[in-house]
């Protein structure tokens, strides 16, 4: 009756074995909250033993133990250890001083290539 009333009228409740089997659990017994719900001169269901809802035994365990909230993004960063502030300053100090030191090194070989033709070249003119 609570299956037609709650909308599903256009379909016959056919599973009662499994009804059977789950009628007696605590999460399937109605709490009686507000006035009795009758449909058509008859109730939908029948009273509970007891009027308290804190009466009735409850379960306590869940069948399966929920698995542990996954690391967010964050903390997964902060986990890995990432390169601080001044390992960054360091390398880009680093890098700025090999370039100095390849620009100082590429302007002596020119300095040597023009010096070598210099002297080719007067070479070339006393010969």
């Amino acid at each position: 009756m609570w299956f037609g009333a709650m909308g599903q009228g256009k379909k016959s409740f056919m599973h009662f074995q499994c009804w059977e089997v789950v009628k007696d659990c605590s999460r399937f017994k109605i709490i009686p909250t507000g006035l009795p719900v009758v449909l058509n001169e008859m109730p939908l269901h029948d009273s509970p033993s007891t009027d308290s809802p804190f009466d009735s035994p409850m379960e306590t365990k869940s069948p399966l133990p929920r698995p542990p909230r996954p690391i967010g993004r964050n903390a997964a960063k902060a986990k890995r250890g990432g390169t601080s502030n001044n390992e960054c300053v360091q390398l880009l100090e680093q890098i700025a001083k090999n370039t100095s030191l390849r620009i100082e090194r590429d302007l002596k070989r020119d300095e040597a290539d023009m010096a070598r033709e210099e002297a080719f070249v007067i070479q070339q003119q006393q010969a």
